[in-house]
């Protein structure tokens, strides 16, 4: 097995043999574009180049490049160190494996971590895991699930109150082929056309036409009339408001019940996204469920009694049912601050509805799609926020800035502590996604199911359940990424062909498929 890193001058602002994957690895295409030199690749340190031909020239590369498999296109792969034993059925050790004969002396794993800034190809695993689990909450048919279409689902979504104007960009009337409803080309209506001249002398008014990634987009028009406190105890309090909202549509769905004689159970999964003024809100798929009194835990429809109005009744009047006060806190007169959802109402879609433009395949992507995200949209990524390094990122002159100067300043008090640790997150300690427990399969078993994939090579009906008990592993931490530069680029390169003959091999069985299906039509007499 030879190099796969061309060792010739390529384009710029290229890695040869990454371009189809930029969209996935984007992070292994250099930024310098300097002119190459003693036959390096154009924009490659030659360092960079130097240590992918040693490892490429080294007799055991292709037993490296069969070790690294795992962790290919992972950006900060982890590297394990320790002992591998292995005993027969009664118990007995009968092999130990240590990773010092290993090559670098450790195992690689992906780092797995969900934000596609930090790793795009974890992430990327990610929203795909997401996806079918998605699919199969709402599809069935699958992993042990029946089929799923006779349940009706209604798609939610749920945002914050206002703190205080801010920069927005809202299209009320799209072209008849825009196909993109966030972020389109359309033509915006203006931000604030009208508006007074607050107290600190600003006018509150905006005649612009913002275009997407307009970066005021989401900054507020006046910084000292906006409530960063409010919002800051909001996104705090967000996942609370959640679970009190989801108890309400138990106890309304059960109010419906009675009224027809029947019970119903709901299940559902949310995922939450930042909007640009650095608040969550909520995308929610809610699917209803029948009982069947002689198997509790089965997945049954609902009745036939119940139709989707009155589902979609029973969640609305749940969300505007649902508020609370917050814990008092001196900084709001000893009093809490007012937690319930947006006064623009509830958005929600019905799932698969005849003549509804909400289908199975697009409200999957669409969920699936923010998964991967985080705070980026506001313009603010990093890790944590401590003492040391407060005064960088809470700047007084940005909103992003007094936003966790807020979370710093609030988190002082005994029940607000929580705010001082999710200050990166704007206050929000919630998961990314969450679910009920019938509502599909877990992330853990999409997991194993992977496992299985690969340590049976392509053929999961060898595999053994008993191997994970024969099996164990004594491993720790050794180190994060990748030990140079020219090994990222050479498994880089590996996982972007790997994915090239994959799709290649999908795109032939398409065709086959197709050709198939158009010999076995009649032919027109």
């Amino acid at each position: 097995m030879t190099s796969t890193l061309p060792l010739v001058p390529g384009t710029p602002n290229k890695v040869p043999g990454t371009g189809a994957s930029a969209e996935y690895w984007p992070w292994a295409t250099p930024t310098r574009t300097t002119g190459h030199r003693d036959g390096y690749v154009r924009g490659h340190d030659p360092r960079t180049v130097d240590s992918g031909r040693a490892r490429a020239q080294d007799p055991d590369y292709p037993e490296w490049l069969h070790h690294v498999r795992g962790a290919w296109a992972c950006k900060h792969p982890i590297r394990l160190a320790g002992q591998i034993h292995v005993n027969n059925p009664d118990g007995q050790r009968v092999a130990t494996v240590d990773t010092d004969t290993m090559p670098d002396g450790a195992i690689y794993t992906p780092c797995g971590n969900r934000r596609a800034t930090v790793c795009p190809a974890c992430a990327e695993v990610y929203r795909r895991d997401t996806y079918h689990l998605i699919k199969a909450g709402l599809q069935g048919d699958r992993w042990g699930l029946p089929p799923l279409n006779e349940h009706i689902a209604v798609f939610v979504t749920a945002t914050a109150p206002s703190f205080g104007p801010v920069h927005h960009r809202v299209v009320q009337v799209h072209a008849a082929d825009c196909r993109k409803k966030d972020g389109c080309a359309c033509r915006p209506a203006p931000c604030h056309p009208f508006g007074r001249t607050c107290s600190h002398g600003i006018p509150i008014r905006c005649g612009d036409r913002h275009k997407p990634g307009d970066h005021r987009l989401g900054q507020p028009l006046c910084l000292d009339c906006y409530d960063h406190a409010a919002q800051v105890v909001w996104n705090h309090e967000a996942p609370e408001l959640w679970r009190r909202t989801i108890q309400q549509v138990d106890r309304e769905l059960r109010r419906l019940g009675k009224r027809h004689g029947v019970d119903l159970r709901r299940r559902y999964i949310k995922v939450y996204e930042f909007q640009a003024r650095g608040v969550v809100h909520y995308h929610a798929l809610i699917r209803l469920d029948g009982y069947h009194p002689d198997c509790p835990t089965a997945i049954t429809p609902p009745p036939a009694a119940i139709t989707r109005p009155m589902l979609a009744e029973a969640v609305e009047t749940a969300f505007r049912k649902t508020a609370y006060t917050s814990a008092p806190h001196p900084a709001n007169g000893g009093r809490g601050w007012p937690i319930r959802w947006g006064d623009k109402g509830l958005d929600l879609k019905h799932v698969n509805a005849p003549g509804g433009e909400v289908n199975l395949a697009r409200i999957t992507g669409y969920i699936a799609k923010y998964v991967t995200k985080s705070t980026e949209v506001t313009g603010l990524n990093l890790r944590r926020v401590d003492g040391t390094n407060l005064d960088a990122y809470a700047d007084p002159n940005s909103h992003p800035g007094r936003l966790i100067r807020a979370y710093w300043d609030l988190g002082e008090h005994p029940d607000y502590q929580r705010l001082r640790r999710w200050a990166h997150q704007y206050g929000y300690g919630g998961h990314i996604t969450t679910k009920s427990r019938a509502f599909s399969v877990t992330f853990g078993f999409i997991r194993h199911q992977r496992t299985i994939w690969r340590r049976t090579e392509g053929h999961p009906h060898t595999w053994d359940d008993e191997q994970t008990e024969l099996v164990i592993y004594q491993l720790g931490y050794h180190a994060t990424g990748w030990i140079t530069t020219g090994d990222a680029l050479l498994a880089n390169t590996a996982a972007a062909q790997a994915r090239a003959r994959q799709q290649a091999a999908r795109d032939a069985l398409d065709d086959e498929r197709v050709t198939r299906q158009a010999a076995d039509q009649p032919v027109a007499a």
